[in-house]
């Protein structure tokens, strides 16, 4: 009796062991990832977001997960990342979801359109009781991708032409680089629009093919060299008061990890995107700014009754949109809502703090 009691006990014993080690082995296991871009090696949202997130992710899992990024058409172009994630071509990607316009209108309303969101409100709608994030994770399931912010960005710097543009009749008949709804209004003013990837507007200006355009907040400007292809900026950032970048998974790919490493990399977003990028970005703009005026730009300034001209043809527009699309409506509705509630507790917290 004794002698079964030991020859149980001991195989007990190398099942605990077994098990044991299969637990470890399971949380030592390692993933190496590519990261395909939308990006240059001279942009900041490669060099401050894309990059910095890979190299957080490394840090903070001690080498389990490993992620590559890649510049633009390393691997894929500009404006083949979400597919490339997608297919699963790459695990994952840093990006924009108002490049994938063509497949559904409503991945504009995860990153910015006119009179919209503005910098700290994407965070509490994303984060906060309205949950934003589910609503963004419920619309790009169906391609196959969970997205996490990439890049929290403020108002952007303006419109750079070679000619003043002071009224709204100013834009009729430029040819202008501008993505999304803001496009669609510049339509309804009489321009015409195209979409190019960020690298390649520089050498679009030089060229001649377009005669302005929008990109980013003056800090990011300044190292894409657009002082040197554009004599006048106009403000304000109607066009863009705030966006969103955006890192994409494939969802395959993401099943496979176990949930520390999934937890790291989410974290790892967030902090970057809305910690690290966004302080570097706010806080140089300011010195960038200087940078352009003292460079040679011109600044002009549309006046007010512009700026109500054009929230009236974007909420049109986008009502428009909402009455043909259910989920549309389902995210435009829930933006809305949320920024009726939140400004009016906007108005009361900073009620006499600021002139």
């Amino acid at each position: 009796m004794k002698k079964t009691f030991y020859i149980l006990a001991i195989g007990l014993l190398v099942l605990i062991l077994i098990g044991g080690s299969l637990s470890c082995g399971s949380s030592t296991q390692t993933f190496k990832w590519r990261m395909v871009t939308s990006w240059t090696s001279d942009n900041i949202h490669y060099t401050k977001a894309a990059v910095a997130i890979c190299n957080r992710v490394k840090q903070l899992s001690d080498g389990r997960l490993v992620i590559e990024p890649y510049t633009a058409g390393s691997i894929v172009g500009a404006m083949e990342v979400f597919d490339a994630v997608s297919k699963g071509t790459a695990e994952i990607g840093h990006s924009w979801p108002g490049y994938w316009l063509d497949k559904e209108q409503s991945f504009e309303l995860f990153t910015s359109i006119p009179d919209q969101m503005i910098l700290q409100e994407w965070l509490v709608w994303l984060y906060g009781p309205s949950r934003g994030i589910d609503l963004w994770r419920e619309f790009y399931a169906k391609y196959n991708v969970i997205p996490f912010p990439g890049g929290l960005d403020g108002s952007e710097f303006g419109f750079f032409t070679n000619k003043p543009v002071r009224t709204l009749d100013d834009f009729k008949d430029m040819r202008l680089r501008v993505p999304g709804l803001a496009a669609e209004v510049l339509k309804e003013l009489g321009a015409t629009t195209v979409q190019i990837a960020p690298g390649d507007i520089k050498a679009a200006m030089q060229r001649g093919d377009i005669d302005g355009f929008e990109y980013s907040a003056p800090s990011v400007d300044w190292a894409m060299g657009f002082q040197e292809v554009a004599s006048y900026v106009t403000l304000p950032s109607w066009h863009q008061p705030s966006a969103i970048a955006e890192v994409i998974v494939n969802l395959d790919a993401w099943d496979k990890l176990p949930d520390d490493l999934k937890a790291i990399l989410e974290a790892a977003c967030k902090e970057i995107s809305m910690v690290d990028y966004l302080a570097y970005t706010e806080g140089s703009n300011a010195e960038f700014l200087d940078k352009f005026i003292q460079y040679g730009i011109k600044i002009n300034v549309l006046d007010t009754n512009a700026i109500e001209k054009i929230s009236d043809i974007t909420n049109r527009l986008a009502d428009e949109k909402a009455a043909k699309d259910p989920f549309y409506a389902k995210v435009l509705e829930s933006q809305r809502d949320f920024r009726n509630n939140y400004r009016t507790w906007e108005l009361w917290s900073d009620y006499k703090l600021y002139p």
